[in-house]
C-alpha cells in the first residue's frame, strides 16, 4: 500500500510539472517589457553592480568573441513540487538565452532538466537540475558554463506562479489550436479540454494547452506547442494595445523573479525581444538521447551534440573538449 501510495505521489509530481518552460518565459519576458519601458530611466536612479563573468576557465572572461553575445541562465524552480518545505529545490527548468544587443538576435536554449553533466564538487555525473539544489545560483551557472563552454553574465530565477495571472492581464491571446485536446488525471487534479480550431485563450485554458502531451509526440509534442504558443504571446505582449498594461504586468510578475541584472541590461534584452517572432529568433533544446544508466532515465548528449546545437543556434563556445 505505501509503495502505491509513493507511485501515485510521484505521477502526481511529474504531472504537476506544467510546460514549466514557457510559463517561466512568460514571467521573464513581461518582466522584461516593463524594463524596456522604465530601464533608462531607473538605471539613471540606481548604480549597477558589476557582476563577475562564470566562465569554465579565466580565458573565457576576457574573450571578445565569447562576450559579444549576453548570455542569461534561466532557472525555473517551483515550490510547491516539494513535499517537504526545507528539502532543497531542483530547477524544473534551464534556459540559455543569448542576446546580441547590437543586431537584436535572441537564441533560446533549452536544457533538459534530466542532462546529465558533471557538476563541479561532486563525483562522478548527475542531472543537471540538482546543479541549483547542491550549491543554489552559482553551482548552476558554473555547471553550465562548463557544460555548453560559454560564459554566464547573468541570471534570472523564476517562479512559475504569475503564468496565469500575466495571460489574464493581457486580456488572453487569441490562438489556433492544431487538434481536440481530452485528458482528465484526478490525482493531478488536471482537466485538459480545448477543442480544435481558433480559440481565445484566457489563462487557465492557456495552462491546459501547454500542459497536453497526451498525443503520439508526447513530451516532443509537447515543447512544439510550447515554442509556438511563446512566440504567438510575445508578439501580443508587445502589440500596441498592450502598452498601457505594462505597469499592471510589472505587479503581477515582480513577486515572481530574482535577477542579478541592472535595469538597462534588461532593457536592452527586452529590445532583442521586440523581434521575438521573426527570422531574428532561433529555438533548440540540446541535442541528446533518453538512456537508462544504472535504472535512472538521463538525457545524455555528446560534445559533438552540443556543438552541433551551438552552431545551429549561432552561439560562440570555446572548443569542447572530446
Amino acid at each position: 500500500m505505501e509503495e502505491q501510495d509513493n507511485e501515485r505521489h510521484g505521477v502526481v509530481r511529474k504531472k504537476l510539472r506544467v510546460g514549466r518552460l514557457i510559463a517561466f518565459l512568460v514571467i521573464f519576458l513581461s518582466a522584461l517589457v516593463g524594463c524596456f519601458f522604465l530601464g533608462q530611466w531607473l538605471y539613471a536612479l540606481c548604480s549597477p553592480p558589476k557582476i563577475p563573468v562564470v566562465a569554465a576557465d579565466d580565458d573565457m572572461v576576457f574573450d571578445e568573441t565569447l562576450n559579444k553575445r549576453l548570455n542569461i541562465l534561466i532557472l525555473g524552480v517551483d515550490d510547491g513540487d516539494n513535499e517537504y518545505k526545507d528539502a532543497p529545490k531542483r530547477t524544473d527548468v534551464m534556459l540559455l538565452a543569448s542576446f546580441d544587443p547590437v543586431k537584436n538576435d535572441v537564441a533560446l536554449l533549452s536544457l533538459p532538466r534530466d542532462t546529465r553533466v558533471k557538476i563541479p564538487g561532486n563525483q562522478g555525473l548527475d542531472k543537471i537540475n540538482h546543479a541549483y539544489a547542491y550549491g543554489g545560483v552559482p553551482l548552476a551557472k558554473k555547471t553550465v558554463a562548463n557544460l555548453l563552454q560559454v560564459p554566464i553574465h547573468y541570471y534570472v530565477l523564476l517562479n512559475w506562479q504569475g503564468f496565469k495571472d500575466v495571460i489574464d492581464k493581457i486580456g488572453g491571446i487569441d490562438y489556433y489550436v492544431e487538434s481536440d485536446m481530452d485528458y482528465e488525471d484526478p490525482y493531478a487534479d488536471l482537466k485538459i479540454h480545448i477543442e480544435h480550431g481558433y480559440q481565445h485563450l484566457d489563462g487557465e485554458k492557456a495552462g491546459e494547452y501547454v500542459r497536453f502531451r497526451h498525443d503520439e509526440l508526447g513530451d516532443i509534442g509537447r515543447v512544439q506547442r510550447q515554442q509556438r504558443f511563446l512566440k504567438a504571446l510575445a508578439s501580443e505582449i508587445f502589440s500596441v494595445g498592450n502598452v498601457v498594461k505594462v505597469p499592471s504586468l510589472i505587479n503581477s510578475v515582480q513577486k515572481y523573479i530574482e535577477t542579478d541584472m541592472d535595469f538597462l541590461t534588461m532593457a536592452k534584452a527586452a529590445n532583442s525581444f521586440k523581434v521575438f517572432g521573426g527570422d531574428k529568433v532561433k529555438s533548440q533544446m540540446l541535442y541528446g538521447d533518453f538512456q537508462t544508466i544504472d535504472g535512472i532515465s538521463y538525457w545524455v548528449t555528446t560534445p559533438e551534440k552540443t556543438e552541433k546545437t551551438l552552431n545551429e543556434l549561432n552561439i560562440p563556445y570555446k572548443k569542447i573538449k572530446k
